[in-house]
């Protein structure tokens, strides 16, 4: 939890996608707001990707409805998943990535930028989201081929242009090199893109508040099957 002004705000960091990835974010997501929190920054930076399912289940804890994913397949097929009425929260959402978040990382932000759930802040993914299978061949090296692309629910081809930000936020190398070599600073006041993420966030609370009323943030609203 970080307070930002007299504002207390959920600060979520993922590293990566991987089999324990869903379960620690349930436990961050309710435990944060438990504390109360009006909002969060969900910090995808320089997270390279993983296990798709992973960042299916957890798309699936910050929105209600609305697709995550839609893969495409070679021979013109397609296939896609969405959210399924669990979320866990509704409290307005800031996420940041940089040109280091790649593969599952961009198929979250994407979603949750298409289905308008978050802002999203920071500087233009890696833009690498392929389903791709690896063949062995006589002399032992190996052909890799895709066999599929992933697309955002507005149809952004992932591995052709990555997510753009609804906020752009620039480090210069310096900032950059020493945020990543002192991660201990990474989400404090000391990191300028986390800052611009707060900015953003507290517009869009003060946004929501004066339509829903404070009370109403948090909750889930059910919704007709």
């Amino acid at each position: 939890r970080r307070m930002v002004g007299w504002r207390s705000i959920g600060y979520i960091r993922l590293t990566e996608f991987n089999a324990h990835a869903a379960d620690q974010m349930e436990r961050a997501i309710l435990a944060l707001t438990a504390e109360g929190v009006e909002g969060f920054v969900l910090d995808l930076r320089g997270n390279p990707g993983g296990l798709l399912l992973s960042s299916i289940d957890i798309g699936r804890m910050w929105l209600q409805h609305g697709p995550i994913v839609r893969t495409v397949y070679r021979d013109g097929t397609a296939e896609s998943l969405s959210a399924n009425r669990t979320a866990l929260t509704q409290l307005p959402l800031t996420v940041l990535v940089d040109r280091r978040s790649a593969s599952s990382s961009e198929i979250l932000a994407g979603a949750l930028q298409d289905n308008r759930r978050a802002t999203v802040v920071g500087t233009p993914t890696f833009g690498k989201a392929l389903v791709q299978t690896l063949h062995g061949l006589a002399d032992g090296s190996g052909l890799t081929v895709t066999v599929a692309h992933y697309f955002t629910p507005n149809g952004t081809d992932i591995s052709r242009k990555g997510i753009t930000p609804d906020v752009v936020a620039e480090l210069n190398e310096r900032q950059r090199s020493e945020l990543f070599t002192n991660p201990s600073r990474l989400g404090t006041d000391t990191d300028p893109q986390f800052v611009r993420a707060t900015e953003v966030l507290e517009q869009t609370i003060i946004a929501r508040q004066s339509h829903q009323g404070p009370r109403q943030l948090g909750q889930v609203q059910p919704t007709e099957p």
